[in-house]
This record gives structure tokens, C-alpha cells and sequence, in this order.
């Protein structure tokens, strides 16, 4: 049984934000602080259902050749 998903992060603080950002050589303005820390929290909140998606023992896409106009065939080699 896979274990349990991590719970999602709570938003990245805008002060917190500004010292990532600083410390990446990446200064932002305190007036785009509020929005590039949603921004952040609303994808982290999509890649956190992503991260939950139950793959199981689902192969990598490239062990799969498409066949046009059949059903997508596994490689022998």
C-alpha cells in the first residue's frame, strides 16, 4: 500500500518570499510580493494533486511505441 500524501504546504509568507527571492539573485518589489506568493501557493496547491495521482506500476511513457490507427504496443527492446 503506497503511503499517505504529505499535507499541502500552508502559502510561503511574502517576507519569506523576498529572502528566497534576494538569496536567488532574484529581487522582487514589496508591491509583487503578495501576488508572486499566491502564485507560488496556488502551484504548489496543483503539483500537490498531481503528487497524489496513484500510479502504482504504471511504466514510463517510453517503454511505449504508438502504432497510428491501433492500440499503443509495448517495446521488446
Amino acid at each position: 500500500m503506497p503511503s499517505p500524501a504529505p499535507p499541502p504546504l500552508p502559502p510561503l509568507p511574502p517576507d519569506h518570499l523576498a529572502h528566497l527571492a534576494r538569496r536567488a539573485g532574484l529581487p522582487l518589489p514589496s508591491d509583487r510580493l503578495a501576488g508572486v506568493a499566491a502564485t507560488v501557493h496556488a502551484i504548489d496547491t496543483v503539483l500537490g494533486s498531481l503528487r497524489d495521482i496513484p500510479l502504482g506500476e504504471t511504466p514510463p511513457a517510453p517503454s511505449f511505441t504508438a502504432v497510428p490507427g491501433g492500440s499503443p504496443s509495448r517495446r521488446t527492446s
